[in-house]
C-alpha cells in the first residue's frame, strides 16, 4: 500500500487501553480516507445510536491520502464524531502542523472511544502511545495548555490539539486547537473531547511516508506552487488574510451585519477587513506546513482596555461574526474577542451567531438585564461581547443556556425567527441574498449551515466552474442550474475533506483534475476523474444517511426566512455578478503574467486594487446603466423589483432533491444507495 499506512490507532479511554486496525486497501479506494473514511467506521459501528456527549461516542481524527505530503494546502486532517451542537453527524477541518506530525508517528488516523475518569492526553509517537496525566493542564486555555506539554515533554516539534474551558464545560460549540490559530472549530467537537475528560491529543512522529510516484507527486507540486505564484486571489491572502473578503463582501451584500437585518455598513471593512488589520495592528503572517499563501495573521494590540499580546489574528469569519454581526467596529475589541475564543477553544461563528441572537433577544424584550445578570446586551457594546464570552465559556448565568447555542436558547425563549441557523448550526458569514447558491449549501450540508462542505462560495465569487464534471456555468442571482451546481460542488468539497486538502488550495491551483493527479500519484489507485466523482458521491449519501438516522428529515433543510429575504435595513445588493464577471475576466489574463511580471503586477495589485477594492466597486456602479434602473425600482418600492432580490430557496430545494433522489421523508432511496454499493446502509435506512 502506498500513500496510506493501512492502519489507525484506536484507544479506548475507559480501559486505559490501545491497539492498532489493520485497514483494506478496498476501504481507502471506496471512502479515501479524512472524513469519508471516517464515515464509514461511524456507521459501521453504529454511531447514530449514542448520545454525543456518552463515552460511547467515537471522536476520529483522520487523514487523507494527501494529508502531510508537502503539496500546498495538505496539511490537513478531519475531526470527526456525532455533534454535541446538531446531533446529527459533525466534521470539523483543521490546518496548521498537526497532519504531517500524526502522519509520521505511522497512522491514518486516531480512534478515541469511552471516557477517562480523570483529564488525560494522549500522547503518540512512532515508537509508543501513552494515556499521560492532564490533571495539572485542566483548567487552563489552549495556549497554556500547548506551551505546558511542550515543556513537560521536552519537544518544540510536537504538535498538541487541545482543549480549553469551553471544551472542559461541555459548551456545545467548543473546538479544538492546534498551534494557536489552527481551529477543528465546528459542531463542538471539543465538547466531545471534554466529555472524555481528554484534555489533548499530542503527536511526532519521524517516519517518511512512501509515494507510489515520487517524482509524479514533485511535478505536481511545482505546478501548484507555479500557479499559486501569478494567482491574485492568492496574493491577496498572502498579504491581507482571508479578511481581505470583508472589502467587497461589504459591497455585495455578502458580509452579514446586525445579525443579518441591515444590508450595508461601511465601518465593517473600514475597521475590521483586512487591509486595516495590516495598517494598524499587523506584526507577520505565515502558513500552515508547506503551504506557500502565507494566509494567516499575526497581531498584537499593544495597549488599550483591548490589549492582545503578539498571537493569531482573527480570520474573516471571526471578523464578521464578532464583528460586524454585533455592530462592533473596533478593530481591537473584535481582535480580543478572537483572541478569548481561540484560549477557551470555542467557535467564533457559533459564539458570535448565538451572541447576535441575545442582542436581537434583548433588545426586543425576550430577556433582560435581571436575566443576563446585569450585562446590557446592545448592539455595539464590545465590553459586553467579552463579559458574555468569558460566562459562555464558564457556563455562567445566562451563559449557560447561550453554551447550548442559538437554536436551544430560541426555543427556551422564543425568537426561534432570528437565530440564525440550520440544523442548530449557526451560519457562517456568507449571506444567500448576494450569492445564491449558498442558500442551497447551508440547507444540504450534512454538518448543518456550512460553507467549507462544498466549492459553491468559490464558484459563485467567479474563482472556478464545473467544466470537468461537465456541469454548466449557473449565472448569479439566477436559480437555473443552481441545483446542479450545488452537486457538483458537494462532490468537490467531500473530496476535498477526505483527500484532504485546503479548498482555498485546491481551487487556485487546479481544482478536482489537481486532486485527482496527486492522489493517484500519492496512492497508485489510478482513479479517473468519473470514479473519483462515485467516491464523492458514495461518502455524501452515507453521511447524508447517518444524519436521518440520527433523526434529520427534509423538514431539517429549512432556512431562517430572514436570510433569504431582502434586507430589513437598507436594500439588498445587486452587485454580486460584476464580482463574477471580474473574476472571470482575470482567469486569462492570469495566464498571460510571465515569471519576470510577477512581482510587479502583485505589487500594484497589493498597493491598489485590495486596499480600494470597496471604492472601485462603488464607482462601478456608474458605469451600469442596468444597476441604476434596478438599484431605482427597489428604493422606490417596486414590489416586482423586492420579489426578485428574494432567494427562490423552495425551488432549488425541489430542484436538488430530484437530482439527489431523495425522498419526502429527505432519505436517500435505497435504488440510490444501492447503485453506490451502500445496500447496508439502504437496508439500515429503509428497513432490510
Amino acid at each position: 500500500m502506498k500513500g496510506n499506512w493501512g492502519k489507525i490507532l484506536k484507544v479506548d479511554l475507559t480501559a486505559g487501553s490501545t491497539e492498532e486496525l489493520k485497514l483494506d486497501e478496498q476501504l481507502y479506494h471506496d471512502y479515501l480516507g479524512g472524513s469519508g473514511l471516517a464515515a464509514k467506521y461511524f456507521f459501521d459501528h453504529e454511531g447514530w445510536k449514542v448520545d454525543p456527549l456518552s463515552p460511547e461516542n467515537p471522536l476520529m481524527i483522520m487523514l487523507g491520502p494527501l494529508s502531510g505530503s508537502n503539496l500546498p494546502g495538505t496539511a490537513r486532517l478531519e475531526f470527526c464524531a456525532r455533534s454535541p451542537l446538531t446531533g446529527i453527524w459533525g466534521e470539523a477541518c483543521m490546518g496548521g502542523f498537526f497532519a504531517p506530525q500524526l502522519r509520521a508517528a505511522g497512522y491514518d488516523g486516531i480512534i478515541i472511544t469511552g471516557a477517562s475518569e480523570k483529564p488525560v492526553y494522549l500522547h503518540v509517537t512512532d515508537e509508543k502511545v501513552e494515556i499521560k496525566d492532564a490533571s495539572h493542564l485542566w483548567g487552563k486555555d489552549t495556549f497554556e495548555t500547548e506551551s505546558g506539554i511542550k515543556k513537560e515533554l521536552g519537544d518544540k516539534r510536537i504538535q498538541v490539539a487541545s482543549i480549553g474551558q469551553a471544551g472542559e464545560n461541555l459548551v456545545k460549540y467548543a473546538c479544538i486547537m492546534n498551534n494557536r490559530g489552527s481551529t477543528a472549530g465546528r459542531g463542538g467537537l471539543g465538547a466531545v473531547m471534554g466529555s472524555k475528560k481528554l484534555k489533548a491529543v499530542v503527536v511526532r512522529g519521524k517516519k517518511k511516508m512512501e509515494f507510489a510516484n515520487e517524482q509524479r507527486v514533485k511535478s505536481i507540486a511545482k505546478d501548484m506552487h507555479a500557479k499559486l505564484k501569478v494567482n491574485l486571489i492568492a496574493e491577496g491572502l498572502g498579504a491581507y488574510g482571508s479578511n481581505v473578503a470583508m472589502e467587497f463582501g461589504m459591497s455585495i451584500g455578502d458580509t452579514p451585519t446586525k445579525n443579518w437585518r441591515m444590508a450595508h455598513w461601511p465601518n465593517g471593512p473600514e475597521n475590521l477587513g483586512g487591509v486595516s488589520v495590516a495598517e494598524r495592528i499587523l506584526t507577520d503572517h505565515h502558513g500552515c506546513h508547506g503551504c506557500p499563501v502565507g494566509c494567516k495573521r499575526i497581531v498584537e494590540v499593544k495597549s488599550g482596555p483591548y490589549k492582545v499580546e503578539e498571537g493569531p489574528g482573527a480570520e474573516y469569519e471571526g471578523a464578521a461574526a464578532l464583528g460586524t454581526l454585533l455592530m462592533i467596529d473596533s478593530l481591537e475589541a473584535n481582535t480580543k474577542a478572537n483572541d478569548m475564543c481561540n484560549r477557551y477553544g470555542m467557535d467564533v461563528i457559533s459564539a458570535g451567531g448565538t451572541i447576535a441572537y441575545a442582542i436581537e433577544a434583548y433588545e426586543k424584550g425576550l430577556i433582560t438585564r435581571e436575566d443576563t445578570g446585569g450585562i446590557a446586551l446592545e448592539w455595539g457594546n464590545a465590553d459586553s461581547v467579552l463579559e458574555m464570552l468569558d460566562r459562555i465559556a464558564g457556563r455562567e448565568g445566562f451563559g449557560d443556556l447561550l453554551a447550548e447555542g442559538s437554536r436551544a436558547a430560541s426555543r427556551k425563549l422564543g425568537g426561534e425567527e432570528f437565530a440564525i441557523q440550520v440544523k442548530g448550526m449557526e451560519c457562517p458569514m456568507h449571506d444567500p441574498r448576494a450569492l445564491w447558491s449558498m442558500a442551497l449549501t447551508y440547507a444540504t450540508s450534512i454538518r448543518g449551515a456550512c460553507h467549507c462542505a462544498d466549492s459553491n462560495l468559490y464558484t459563485e465569487w467567479g474563482l472556478g466552474s464545473h467544466k470537468d464534471l461537465g456541469v454548466p456555468q449557473s449565472i448569479p442571482l439566477r436559480a437555473k442550474g443552481k441545483a446542479a451546481s450545488t452537486i457538483a460542488s458537494q462532490k468537490k468539497g467531500n473530496i476535498a475533506n477526505s483527500a484532504v486538502i485546503c479548498e482555498y488550495v485546491e481551487v487556485m491551483s487546479g481544482g478536482l483534475l489537481m486532486i485527482m493527479q496527486a492522489t493517484n500519484a500519492v496512492t497508485g489507485l489510478n482513479y479517473s476523474l468519473k470514479e473519483l466523482a462515485e467516491v464523492a458521491d458514495r461518502m455524501w449519501y452515507l453521511k447524508r444517511s447517518i444524519g436521518n438516522l440520527c433523526g434529520a428529515t427534509r423538514e431539517d433543510d429549512k432556512l431562517p426566512r430572514r436570510i433569504v429575504e431582502p434586507h430589513q435595513e437598507g436594500q439588498t445588493s445587486i452587485l454580486a455578478p460584476m464580482i463574477w464577471i471580474g473574476m472571470k475576466m482575470m482567469e486569462p489574463l492570469e495566464a498571460l503574467i510571465s515569471d519576470n511580471m510577477v512581482d510587479n503586477v502583485m505589487k500594484m495589485a497589493n498597493k491598489y486594487v485590495f486596499p480600494r477594492l470597496g471604492q472601485m466597486l462603488d464607482l462601478m456602479k456608474f458605469t451600469l446603466p442596468w444597476y441604476w434602473i434596478r438599484r431605482r425600482n427597489l428604493v422606490k418600492g417596486n414590489t416586482k423589483a423586492i420579489s426578485r432580490t428574494a432567494v427562490p430557496v423552495d425551488a432549488m430545494l425541489k430542484d436538488f432533491y430530484e437530482l439527489r433522489d431523495i425522498d419526502e421523508q429527505g432519505r436517500p432511496t435505497r435504488r440510490k444507495l444501492e447503485s453506490l454499493g451502500l445496500k447496508d446502509v439502504a437496508d439500515v435506512l429503509h428497513g432490510g
